[in-house]
């Protein structure tokens, strides 16, 4: 391996020294005898300790990546996908995944500047040594874990990593991928909003927080070419330079715009009623003004840690929706769009070299199973969704 020293943190929890960054490369051993482990990466602040570098990827390989392949390897094993099954590529039916993580914690300010500006003339070289290490680390493991780097907005971050390792997913479409992943999460979370009954009444308040994010772009999209007539959209960019012509573009088409404030859900946004479609960076709701939620509020929280893990979420659900006609979704259910296609990518790549990944196939694979878990979640008897897909799905 190349000048790269590795040490198990915690069961199934490896830190690899670089000199810019610790890579911190995890695998949920609580879900056995899988076909392989996978997960996407994150980038965590320069300031962060060990332990709140070990608690993120902890918490992100178990309740994000490990409960979002325990949804896909039980959506497989319940049959959703059989009618699709001469599409999809061999090895993919009866595919058994579990939750994986990378997360890149730098050392210092300097190299977290770097690593987050693809401006900076030495943001390549830095990204590329450290895929270096991580590329030959994941070499060592025989294939068990796959892993999709997608930290920022940065096209072909899965594509540099895949000049180290084939145990990379996401990379671009003439090499077999799926190329980049945001517009599957969004079709996963235009589908269960579909399949919450939004294309009834073209006129329900749509609100949009995140909108002008990778996977709130696609959300937006969808609703402006389907001519939804009460949208709003709430997003921090829109008030920097760059964000302001787009935000006047969107409103001489008809949409509504509200500002955004960090680390919370305002109190407009929240009282529209409707649907509410947040994707955001997460810890929002637990800070908001949750009284002022209307009946009949479709929530949709297309980030996982939009609310806290465990028991805090669930109580903190509980309060909202035991006295309120407020249905709350949570983003594990929603955004697993980008792990399914990824899994697609993986035996697609095993199975048809030299052939174009299968877009469509993807989206429509993503869609029904989307369909298929938000009809029989919300058919429940459990209003609290997160308190179910906890005891169901965390492994």
């Amino acid at each position: 391996m190349e000048k790269c020293n590795v040490k198990e943190y915690a069961p199934g929890i490896y830190i690899l020294s670089h000199e810019a960054a610790d890579i911190w490369v995890a695998q949920n051993l609580n879900q056995k005898d899988v076909d392989y482990y996978y997960g996407g990466t994150r980038t965590v602040s320069h300031m962060f300790n060990n332990e709140e570098t070990y608690n993120i990827t902890n918490y992100l390989e178990k309740y994000e990546s490990g409960m979002k392949n325990t949804l896909i390897n039980n959506a497989i094993n319940e049959g959703i996908f059989e009618s699709m099954s001469e599409e999809l590529p061999e090895g993919f039916i009866g595919s058994y995944v579990g939750g994986g993580r990378c997360v890149i914690h730098p050392k210092n300010e300097e190299n977290e500047k770097i690593l987050m500006d693809p401006k900076n003339e030495k943001h390549k070289e830095l990204v590329d040594s450290i895929f270096k290490n991580l590329g030959s680390f994941l070499n060592t493991k025989s294939g068990k874990i796959k892993l999709t780097p997608d930290f920022g907005r940065f096209a072909g971050l899965a594509d540099m990593l895949h000049n180290h390792t084939n145990n990379v997913l996401g990379i671009a479409c003439e090499e077999g991928g799926c190329g980049g992943k945001a517009s599957y999460t969004s079709t996963g979370i235009v589908q269960v909003a579909k399949s919450l009954g939004v294309e009834n009444d073209k006129t329900v308040p749509i609100t949009l927080i995140g909108s002008a994010g990778a996977c709130g772009e696609g959300v937006l999209n969808y609703f402006l070419a389907n001519d939804y007539t009460d949208i709003m959209v709430c997003d921090v960019w829109y008030d920097s330079e760059e964000g302001k012509n787009e935000k006047e573009r969107l409103m001489q088409l008809g949409v509504k715009y509200t500002p955004a404030k960090k680390g919370k859900f305002t109190d407009e946004c929240l009282s529209r009623g409707g649907f509410i479609i947040c994707t955001t960076i997460g810890g929002e709701l637990i800070n908001s003004n949750v009284e002022i939620i209307n009946d009949g509020t479709k929530l949709l929280l297309a980030h996982n840690e939009a609310i806290p893990v465990g028991n805090e979420g669930i109580d903190y659900i509980e309060s909202i929706v035991k006295d309120k006609d407020v249905l709350i979704i949570p983003g594990q259910m929603l955004t697993f769009g980008g792990a399914l296609t990824s899994r697609i990518e993986w035996f697609w790549r095993v199975n048809n070299k030299g052939e174009y990944f299968n877009k469509k196939l993807a989206h429509d694979t993503v869609s029904v199973a989307a369909d298929y878990w938000t009809k029989k979640i919300v058919a429940s008897d459990d209003k609290n969704i997160y308190r179910k897909m906890y005891n169901d799905f965390a492994v």
